[in-house]
């Protein structure tokens, strides 16, 4: 996907987008081809990839969603970005916190947010150390590529606040993780409300997965890493 593809099919998605959007992903692409030659931040480093497999394939599984809704946004283990600043790009209106494990890709994500002039708070730190004035905080909690999905839903979804929804796209093994987990879900205060499966126009399949928070999580979730790794036996 070229440039003017890239421009052409976000523009079909996407409805009501930031007048400076395409300015500031070319802001975006700059700065993470610079640096992606010391820091290895993705393998996505031809402008074809850039373009289709890096910014649109991360934000079309939210081509849905109702952003003018959603003011408190959480995205986990974001990396080098993705989903978490597109979104933030193209829709300045939310308020876009990120959890990062990764000291260095936290570095990263604050220049980022500091070359594209935007508010990131960027949090270094693991997502299931969740601290009690983080729980139940944000309308929109999501992630890319983290884990499976019931580790993913029991780290997430007490950030969740009731009202608010869990969206969790996955490629083909979303098919696998989903078998099972709608107890999982109800016993972290959860609704599954639905599972959309389409492929883009790249090809690429994906499942997206839709929670609504209807109650408080417990307090005895999310347990600690090695806990979930044993009960899950990741």
């Amino acid at each position: 996907m070229n440039k003017l593809e890239f421009q052409k099919h976000v523009n079909d998605a996407f409805k009501n987008i930031s007048p400076t959007f395409f300015e500031t992903i070319e802001a975006y692409k700059t700065f993470l081809n610079e640096s992606n030659q010391t820091l290895n931040l993705t393998r996505l480093n031809t402008e074809d990839k850039i373009y289709g497999e890096y910014f649109f394939e991360s934000i079309i599984p939210y081509k849905s969603v109702d952003f003018s809704k959603i003011n408190f946004v959480l995205d986990i283990g974001s990396g080098s970005g993705i989903p978490g600043i597109i979104l933030k790009i193209l829709y300045p209106h939310i308020n876009l916190t990120i959890i990062e494990a990764n000291t260095k890709k936290c570095v990263f994500l604050k220049q980022l947010s500091e070359q594209l002039s935007i508010n990131v708070q960027i949090l270094n730190q693991r997502a299931e150390n969740i601290e009690n004035t983080q729980r139940e905080m944000f309308d929109l909690v999501t992630s890319r590529a983290v884990t499976i999905l019931p580790i993913l839903l029991e780290i997430s979804l007490p950030y969740v606040k009731v009202g608010g929804m869990l969206i969790e796209p996955k490629s083909k093994m979303g098919k696998q993780e989903i078998n099972g987990v709608e107890k999982n879900i109800i016993n972290l205060g959860g609704r599954l409300e639905k599972i959309l499966e389409f492929s883009s126009i790249n090809n690429r399949f994906h499942m997206v997965i839709f929670v609504a928070k209807v109650k408080k999580t417990d307090h005895s979730f999310p347990r600690k890493w090695t806990s979930l790794l044993k009960a899950f036996k990741q």
